[in-house]
């Protein structure tokens, strides 16, 4: 096997390759009615209000989870959109952090790890009456912020399509590696 062959099976298994080239596998069907904000696919429901648990629920039923908002730049793109479409200022929307386990640490509910980012509200989170444990975005002065809340108020959800899972199985390294063979003008792989 070529040099170029071996770096690239080890950069596959090291799993530094597949993060490395950005191939998308989804079609537009796979993302209805989703809608691309930024890096990531949301569903913005505002046609019913639901409690925290309800919107977890309403997320689950399309294959999707309460959105959680992992950087500045998710929450720019996010917070552009909802302020800059008709319909959704004014509006709270359910995010998937929580506090529920151990108060004052806020974990995602997709992955059950800590809040990765966080633009609170001023003075919050302040866990008002002593009960409340889920985030929602809310808005002033026409910026979303985040804000602790009672899990049972009545707010819209906003969804978050699943990341496909960026692996380098057998199959995608077979086809990986068929593609490369027949754009390379390498005649033979034996050393």
């Amino acid at each position: 096997m070529g040099l170029t062959k071996c770096c690239i099976l080890i950069l596959c298994f090291a799993g530094i390759l597949p993060q490395s080239i950005n191939i998308s596998n989804r079609s537009e069907n796979e993302t209805q009615p989703f809608i691309e904000i930024g890096s990531k696919y949301y569903l913005i429901n505002t046609a019913t209000t639901m409690n925290w648990f309800g919107a977890v629920l309403f997320c689950r039923n399309y294959d999707s989870d309460l959105a959680v908002i992992e950087s500045l730049a998710e929450m720019n793109a996010l917070s552009f959109y909802l302020t800059t479409n008709e319909g959704h200022i004014g509006k709270n929307f359910w995010l998937g952090l929580t506090d529920l386990a151990d108060e004052g640490k806020f974990m995602s509910l997709k992955d059950g790890r800590p809040m990765l980012y966080a633009k609170w509200a001023g003075g919050q989170p302040d866990n008002a009456g002593q009960n409340e444990d889920c985030v929602h975005l809310w808005a002033f002065e026409n910026i979303f912020y985040m804000n602790d809340n009672n899990c049972i108020a009545q707010h819209y959800a906003i969804c978050e399509l699943r990341q496909p899972k960026k692996t380098c199985d057998v199959c995608d390294l077979k086809n990986f590696m068929e593609r490369f063979m027949q754009h390379t003008n390498i005649p033979n792989c034996r050393n």
